[in-house]
């Protein structure tokens, strides 16, 4: 696992739900190699919580490959299936700052080669957009 680099963009964003707190997900072509994004944008959640998920929902004796592949299918099972989808935005300015986590996928995964995790804004969000939805799984979240 790597440091994540500070990353900006424009374009398909997925904002979802996940156990309450509410995430961005966008891709990127970075040097020729996929990047997928995904951070919390519910304000004062810490990007370090989509890894403590991944601790609760992965077996204990998973590394993290596999809690970062359990990440990038939560965020691509919101894309593709609609599960726990805020709001889809075909077009949207993204950006993440730097120091967060970045895991590479050999082979590919969920056709994304990376996944950088940290705090990610979205200027187009609104304030109900961003706050925590209610969910019957909440202790996922903690």
């Amino acid at each position: 696992m790597a440091t994540a680099e500070a990353a900006k963009g424009r374009g398909r964003v997925t904002v979802f739900s996940m156990f309450g707190p509410v995430f961005g997900y966008a891709s990127s072509l970075v040097d020729g190699r996929r990047v997928a994004y995904v951070g919390p944008v519910t304000p004062g959640m810490h990007w370090r919580k989509v890894w403590l998920m991944a601790d609760r929902c992965c077996r204990q004796t998973e590394g993290e490959d596999a809690k970062a592949r359990w990440i990038i299918s939560q965020a691509n099972r919101a894309l593709t299936c609609g599960s726990g989808v805020v709001v889809r935005l075909p077009d949207a300015e993204w950006e993440m700052e730097a120091g967060g986590w970045q895991v590479d996928f050999n082979p590919d995964w969920c056709h994304q080669d990376s996944l950088a995790t940290g705090p990610l804004s979205i200027p187009l969000l609104t304030p109900e957009q961003i706050e925590p939805k209610p969910t019957f799984y909440p202790h996922y979240a903690v």
